[in-house]
């Protein structure tokens, strides 16, 4: 297994009693890999390479729509499987977006590797199937009380932390529309749409190239943010 030494970071047992049971030949091509906070670890849409075990931290879930709110629907605590849920349903795809709450350290097994092991293993089926359906009942409790809010929210605030970040009069932000999505979750196409919305209101400044905001700028985007929550 790559990145062995994550493994001495984990204190939750049943990750570990998870991780010990991977048969020889899977447990090779396996990763354990550590995951900032707030950082992105599967993107809706995005193919499915890999299946994820989370062994440590809090992840959240979320579904980013047309109308550009996102809707935060659950979280995702130790030990739970990503991906496995649309590859039982026969689907190439990331079905939601999961950020990191809290830094995470997760199992990264390859999908085809994931597929035998599943196919080979009643114990495992059972552990998945039991895994699924608890997830589609706690979120059937829960419908209707998850938070939807605008994208451009989290987009004015990923600004205003570069801003003061750089601690200066004026901030420039060197990152294509394809980064920032990356960084935040979101499709170019969303990204793109706030950008020209906050632009309009001369509330940035954009080029090609980068993005500036002056500090009066900054000032102005603190009061749309607590004009739009």
């Amino acid at each position: 297994m790559q990145n062995s030494l994550f493994y001495n970071r984990i204190i939750n047992e049943e990750a570990k009693r998870f991780i010990e049971k991977i048969p020889i030949e899977i447990k090779s091509k396996c990763k354990i890999r550590v995951v900032d906070k707030g950082k992105i670890v599967v993107l809706k849409g995005n193919d499915i390479e890999s299946i994820y075990i989370s062994c440590q931290g809090k992840m959240q879930v979320r579904n980013e729509f047309e109308n550009g709110f996102i809707y935060s629907f659950a979280s995702i605590n130790p030990i739970s499987y990503i991906g496995v849920m649309e590859v039982m349903a026969n689907k190439q795809n990331y079905s939601s977006t999961l950020q990191a709450s809290t830094e995470c350290i997760i199992l990264e097994i390859p999908k085809k590797d994931f597929i035998e092991w599943i196919t080979n293993d009643q114990e495992l089926t059972l552990e998945v199937l039991h895994f699924v359906s608890k997830s589609m009942y706690e979120q059937s409790l829960k419908t209707g009380e998850g938070l939807a809010y605008p994208s451009i929210c989290i987009l004015i605030t990923y600004l205003m932390n570069v801003f003061e970040n750089e601690d200066k009069d004026i901030a420039i932000l060197e990152k294509t529309r394809e980064e920032i999505g990356s960084i935040l979750g979101f499709s170019i196409r969303t990204i793109n749409r706030n950008l020209k919305i906050l632009k309009e209101e001369n509330l940035i400044s954009v080029n090609r190239k980068s993005i500036s905001i002056t500090r009066e700028q900054f000032n102005r985007l603190s009061y749309k943010l607590e004009s739009i929550k």
